[in-house]
């Protein structure tokens, strides 16, 4: 591969992910060409720095004008707008005076406060089970439980959408990986129907899948679970406090929470922080804490971050309005897209990817978007594949009716100049 000559419209993420040259580095020259060309063509959207808090619209830095501008913001996990809320705010800054800005300990160790107690008591209780325990990342919570659950030999097996997390943690354990294809129950019972017996395992699923959208199909995943007496995990990231009655997540929006085994979550999406947690039955969480390489040997979570998701768990208790506001802009979003005629694949949630299919055609849509303010996901391998690139935009309840034009505005301009 001639350095010199590298163009990055020949090439995507996935050429240098593969790269295998006779030294370590040797990726490093190769990728740096590419890089430095998707720059100087202004492809590169990622990693600019933000510069005030993330509400509909905030302040980015553009490097390509060497200065902050405006954005719309539709790319925040911020679903509900806690993490602006000034109730949390002020509950987070009376913390800090108390207890330093962080645990400065592994949770084990010193790291462990009154509040982080407090914490975990109160989403086992909110998720109706026996316990929980607080990781300082929702990565982290699925790397740590998989990791020190499964052994070799054990068998993980996900659906092929699964995050990240759920299959490095898979892949940290030393078990056999099986995927089975999206939301398929029919190719789950295959694989299960064909493991030797007697055989360890355990089944792993998300309530909404972040990159598409759509929920689980539970019922019929659970029910071929139950069959073959295999544990099911349930990732509840991106479904918490939005799917069912009381907000805790898809498995109360089928009615199966008592089916699921181990349910995970993040702070880092409605609850506006940072962290995540497990929650089930008592003497496999005390297990997992004493086990969990993520969670023993990792900095605890700041007293300060739990302070801030114990004060959501009390205003969303008391009123779900914000929830109600975010059904209805995602709807009202939703529904624009359609009949703008762009592709928003299976999406329920307010999770909505718009689909643009080829990485270079992508490249130039998040270059126009970019441009007129839009600052959305925008989404390449290895998170999904080359020809499955999308636009993912998060909705949220702060979005005001003009925000929710204007972006579509934008996107549609973009697609119809990028055929």
């Amino acid at each position: 591969m001639d350095v010199n000559k590298i163009n990055c419209d020949d090439f995507s993420l996935a050429d240098f992910s593969a790269y295998n040259g006779d030294d370590l580095f040797d990726v490093r020259e190769p990728f740096w060409a590419f890089y430095q060309d998707a720059v100087a063509k202004k492809y590169m959207v990622y990693g600019n720095p933000i510069s005030t808090a993330p509400s509909s619209e905030f302040e980015v830095y553009d490097r390509y004008l060497n200065q902050d501008r405006h954005f719309l913001n539709f790319c925040s996990y911020n679903y509900l707008g806690y993490s602006c809320h000034p109730e949390v705010i002020k509950a987070v800054q009376e913390t800090v005076d108390k207890y330093g800005t962080g645990a400065v300990s592994a949770p084990l160790l010193s790291g462990y406060y009154n509040l982080s107690k407090q914490l975990e008591d109160s989403i086992a209780q909110f998720k109706k089970k026996e316990a929980a325990v607080i990781f300082p990342t929702g990565y982290g919570a699925n790397l740590g439980v998989l990791s020190c659950l499964l052994k070799p030999g054990d068998i993980a097996i996900m659906d092929i959408l699964s995050h990240a997390s759920i299959y490095d943690g898979a892949r940290l354990s030393g078990a056999d990986i099986k995927m089975f294809s999206h939301n398929n129950a029919e190719h789950l019972e295959t694989i299960l129907k064909n493991l030797s017996k007697p055989h360890r395992a355990i089944v792993c699923i998300e309530g909404i899948y972040s990159m598409d959208g759509d929920l689980v199909n539970l019922p019929d995943i659970v029910a071929v679970c139950k069959k073959y007496g295999v544990r099911i995990l349930l990732d509840e990231a991106h479904a918490t406090l939005i799917f069912g009655e009381n907000g805790r997540g898809v498995a109360e929006h089928f009615g199966l929470e008592d089916e699921i085994d181990l349910t995970i979550g993040t702070f880092s999406k409605s609850f506006g922080a940072i962290g995540g947690f497990v929650t089930g039955e008592q003497k496999i969480i005390t297990y997992i804490r004493m086990f969990a390489r993520s969670y023993v040997f990792s900095c605890a979570m700041a007293p300060h971050t739990a302070a801030g998701i114990l004060k959501v768990l009390d205003l969303y208790q008391k009123d779900k309005s914000y929830r109600n506001k975010l059904w209805e802009n995602t709807h009202y979003m939703l529904n624009a897209l359609k009949k703008a005629g762009l592709d928003t694949g299976n999406t329920e949630s307010q999770v909505i990817p718009v689909i643009v299919g080829h990485d270079h055609r992508l490249r130039e849509i998040s270059k126009l978007i970019h441009e007129k303010g839009l600052y959305t996901g925008v989404v390449t391998y290895p998170a999904v594949s080359n020809k499955r690139t999308r636009l993912r935009l998060s909705m949220s309840s702060y979005h005001t009716k003009e925000q929710m034009d204007k972006c579509l505005e934008i996107i549609k301009n973009a697609f119809d100049a990028v055929k």
